[in-house]
């Protein structure tokens, strides 16, 4: 547990190294994002390969590249988030529907590896969708940078809540085939803490309370909702990441964070919520538009 406290706790510390400069430099949010993928990359690669499965590698790395550029030219370009969006949407699905096929095209032994294929698809999908929503919002909304602080973070904020709940409250297990330890105890306290963390952050940062109006009911109410379905997706996401763990048959992805596990340990819930503060910062400029906003 000490180990697990301190490792905690230094994690942190890098993460925060990050994300506080990236509110004057948003830059900064695009080289995270790249050290995450590109360790996340491995520790998946080396995971599925650990389950006989053999994704594609060279296409791997052109898939994680791809968004990078993407993302660039859209900066440089100065369009809005929701077209970055869709051209990211757009070009990776094509790719990822190509590298379905590759692998049975490249190898010459005459063999079909649609698995392979399937694999390859989906590790590009997994690691660059997530993370460039995370560049997105960071970059091209409006103090983008106070949407990317839920969505980085919720994920975590809902695993402490589940994790002590669970631990006073916690009898009834939910998927013990996949996850042991999760009850249903710890589902509901997980979400019910995340849903009032987003919805305080919002009410705070986002929306002064010294500025109420019938607003901020709607807004808080929108908040909450989606600090519900942040924390359903936090769980998801580690119920993935179990999944997959428990088919190739590896307790962690690595061992970068003693105690933890490996970046994808730490970032399997996250990459699950980072969308959902593009959402909110969707929501939020709609209502703007439609002349009602913060």
């Amino acid at each position: 547990m000490r180990q697990r406290v301190i490792t905690g706790i230094i994690f942190t510390v890098l993460v925060a190294a990050f994300v506080i400069p990236s509110y004057w430099f948003p830059g900064i949010m695009i080289a995270f994002a790249l050290v995450v993928g590109a360790v996340s990359t491995y520790e998946m690669i080396k995971a599925v390969k650990a389950g006989g499965m053999k994704p594609c590698v060279p296409l791997v790395v052109l898939g994680d590249l791809i968004p990078l550029l993407i993302l660039l030219v859209s900066y440089f370009m100065k369009i809005q988030m929701t077209t970055a969006l869709c051209y990211y949407l757009l070009i990776m699905l094509l790719y990822a529907m190509a590298c379905v096929v590759m692998p049975s095209v490249i190898r010459t032994d005459g063999e079909i590896y649609l698995h392979d294929g399937l694999v390859t698809a989906a590790l590009i999908l997994y690691i660059t969708f997530p993370l460039y929503c995370l560049c997105s919002v960071s970059i091209f909304p409006e103090k983008g940078w106070f949407y990317l602080i839920p969505a980085l973070f919720a994920s975590w904020v809902s695993d402490t809540c589940a994790y002590f709940s669970g631990v006073t409250l916690g009898k009834h297990k939910i998927v013990p085939h996949i996850s042991p330890k999760k009850t249903w105890e710890g589902c509901i306290g997980g979400a019910l803490g995340c849903a009032l963390a987003v919805m305080i952050y919002f009410d705070l940062i986002i929306y002064r309370l010294d500025d109420f109006n019938a607003d901020i009911i709607v807004f808080s109410v929108i908040a909450f909702v989606l600090g519900l379905v942040m924390s359903v997706m936090s769980q998801l996401g580690d119920w993935v990441a179990s999944l997959v763990k428990r088919r190739v048959g590896i307790k962690d992805y690595g061992n970068l964070f003693p105690g933890h596990g490996g970046m994808l340990d730490r970032f399997d819930s996250a990459f699950f919520t980072i969308p959902s503060g593009v959402l909110l910062a969707l929501i939020v400029e709609f209502f703007k538009n439609m002349g009602v906003g913060i």
